[in-house]
């Protein structure tokens, strides 16, 4: 009797560590899901930042081109007065020679 009460214990002992494994089991793979349903999570937020910042940097990028596009127009316009006064007088200069030379 004292081998069959062993047998016993041993079988209630093996599914209680059966139902222990078990539950383990579904436990890792609860939180399996959830590390990888966390992961998903932040490379789901980490793309939205990556594309904020390259829409924000496209719209830096586009301000700062008009900006020196402008201050380029503004010099060049500036440039272009400054030849326009200097031409203007070396016309003038050169019509005054002309006519000296041409009349008495």
């Amino acid at each position: 009797m004292q081998g069959l009460e062993l047998i016993r214990d041993l079988a209630e002992i093996e599914r209680a560590l059966a139902k222990k494994l078990e539950e383990a089991r579904r436990s890792a793979e609860r939180k399996i899901a959830g590390a990888e349903e966390e992961a998903r999570r932040i490379l789901d937020s980490s793309d939205a930042e990556v594309r904020q910042m390259a829409d924000t940097l496209k719209i830096r990028i586009a301000k700062e081109s008009e900006r020196y596009a402008e201050e380029a127009r503004e010099q060049g316009e500036g440039e272009a007065q400054r030849i326009r006064r200097q031409a203007d007088s070396s016309i003038e200069q050169a019509v005054e020679y002309v006519l000296s030379e041409v009349l008495p």
